[in-house]
C-alpha cells in the first residue's frame, strides 16, 4: 500500500548603535513582513542544489540531506521500513546508501529543490503532504524519477494549481497516486479523469484514509 502519514514504518551582519539611529519604528506588520522574507531566503537555500557536494558525497546521500534538514525523511534500500528523519543518524558520508523513500510531509520542499531527485535512481516512493512551499508547478522535478516512482501522494498542498499535475502522465511505471484535500485545484476530477487514460495501470485514489492524522 502507499505509504501516507504518519508513515507506518518501523518507526545578515548585526547593526552597530549609529545604524540604530537612522533604523525607522519597527511595526509588527513590517516585523512580519521582515520575518516571512528572511524565512523565503533561508527556504530557497535550503532547497538549491549543492554541485561540489554532491560529486563529494553523490546524488542520493544530498537528497536525503536535502529532504531532512527542509524537515521531512527518508527511508533507504538497505532499510526500506526505517525513516530516517535525523540529519545526525544518516549513514556516514564514506557509505554510499541509495534513498528508497521521500517522506516530505511537513517539510519546506520547493520547486527548485526536486532537482535533487536527479541521479537518484531507487526511489519508489514519494509523499508530498502539507508541502505549502511548493509553487503552482512545483512537481515538475519528478520527471527525473519517470523511470523508477511507483507510488506519490500529493495532499494539503495549498500553493499547488492544476497545471501541476501534467508532469504525472510522464511516470509510466506509477502504479499508485494518491491526491486528496487540494483545495485549490478547481477541475481535481478531469484531471483524475486524464490520469486514469494515461496511466491505465495506476490505481488512484482522492479520498483521505480515516486511519490518517
Amino acid at each position: 500500500m502507499l505509504i501516507t502519514r504518519p508513515l507506518n514504518l518501523l518507526k545578515c551582519g548585526f547593526l552597530t548603535t549609529k545604524h540604530l539611529w537612522n533604523t525607522p519604528p519597527t511595526t509588527a506588520k513590517n516585523s512580519s513582513n521582515a520575518s516571512r522574507q528572511l524565512w523565503g531566503y533561508v527556504a530557497i537555500a535550503f532547497n538549491r542544489v549543492d554541485v561540489d557536494r554532491q560529486q563529494l558525497v553523490g546524488a542520493d546521500r544530498l537528497c536525503a540531506e536535502w529532504v531532512i534538514k527542509n524537515g521531512g525523511g527518508i527511508c533507504t534500500v538497505d532499510a526500506p521500513t526505517r525513516l530516517i528523519n535525523n540529519y545526525n543518524i544518516l549513514p556516514p558520508e564514506h557509505y554510499r546508501f541509495k534513498v528508497k523513500v521521500v517522506d516530505g510531509s511537513g517539510a519546506s520542499l520547493m520547486k527548485i529543490g526536486l532537482d535533487h531527485f536527479k541521479g537518484c535512481n531507487h526511489i519508489d516512493t514519494v509523499i508530498f503532504h502539507k508541502c505549502k512551499h511548493l509553487e503552482s508547478d512545483g512537481l515538475s522535478g519528478l520527471v527525473h524519477l519517470k523511470d523508477t516512482l511507483k507510488s506519490l501522494q500529493v495532499s494539503e498542498c495549498d500553493n499547488i494549481s492544476d497545471d501541476c499535475f501534467a508532469v504525472i502522465e510522464e511516470l509510466k511505471n506509477l502504479q499508485e497516486l494518491r491526491i486528496f484535500n487540494m483545495r485549490y485545484v478547481k477541475n481535481l476530477d478531469a484531471i483524475i479523469d486524464k490520469l486514469k487514460k494515461t496511466l491505465p495501470k495506476c490505481r488512484i485514489e482522492t479520498a483521505e484514509k480515516n486511519d490518517e492524522k
